[in-house]
């Protein structure tokens, strides 16, 4: 299996914070914890909404499509038995 490139890297990670804060969202957090998932939540929609809006929509098809197929994954990998 190849590496990543750095480049790479980034981008699957600016792909796949947005949706773990919206996963995040959905789960009871308490006292801290719920203070800094909040933080995090909240740094992960500025930081999405600065890409998106300053990227080509080339990339944000691409973004769209990584977060897509994360969800995909994770849907058919985490299943309660």
């Amino acid at each position: 299996m190849r590496k990543l490139t750095p480049n790479e890297k980034l981008i699957a990670v600016v792909a796949i914070l947005p949706v773990m804060a919206d996963l995040m969202e959905d789960i009871k957090l308490f006292q801290l914890s719920k203070k800094y998932g909040n933080l995090f939540i909240e740094e992960v929609r500025k930081t999405d909404n600065t890409i998106i809006r300053d990227a080509e929509l080339d990339a944000q098809s691409q973004q769209i499509n990584i977060q897509r197929a994360f969800v995909q994954w994770l849907q058919n990998e985490f299943v309660e038995q």
